[in-house]
């Protein structure tokens, strides 16, 4: 039993969107987890931070899946409809919190590498926060323009 992969999928719009939501999920990701000189970059107070954790690790996992399920010859989905909008609500959330805590930012100046220590990092973690859940709704609105919908009614009889 062989698999067959449609890579057709990765020249549409569809998973044009979906290559560059997985590059922006992950640039973000390694953005908190190594952007503090190696260290956790927070996203704020304990729960921004729990928050935005949560959604750059979920959907580092949700979104290639879906990609490969596309690869695996499967259609656009309900679910997927509500990744991506949901996806969108969140790192816009995320990266307004992120640019918010890192605007205020009680930072230092840092002599020995003559910078200051943490701000700029913070706000492009932000920034491209807000850019990731851009795409995310650019997906969603595309894929309820190009989706019919279809209703089905039953009846029981009795």
């Amino acid at each position: 039993m062989g698999f067959t992969l449609n890579t057709s999928i990765l020249r549409t719009p569809t998973g044009i969107l979906k290559i560059l939501e997985i590059v922006l999920v992950l640039i973000v990701l390694m953005i908190c987890r190594f952007g503090n000189d190696g260290h956790r970059k927070t996203w704020g107070s304990d729960d921004d931070d729990f928050l935005g954790q949560g959604t750059t690790v979920g959907y580092a996992i949700i979104v290639p899946a879906v990609l490969l399920t596309y690869l695996l010859g499967a259609n656009l989905s309900i679910l997927e409809l509500f990744i991506n909008f949901v996806g969108g609500v969140l790192f816009i959330a995320v990266g307004a919190l992120a640019i918010s805590y890192y605007q205020h930012y009680n930072y230092h100046y840092n002599y020995q590498h003559n910078r200051y220590d943490g701000r700029a990092t913070g706000i492009a973690m932000g920034v491209l926060a807000i850019i990731t859940g851009i795409v995310f709704l650019i997906d969603f609105i595309f894929a309820i323009k190009n989706t019919r919908f279809s209703v089905v009614q039953t009846r029981i009889g009795v």
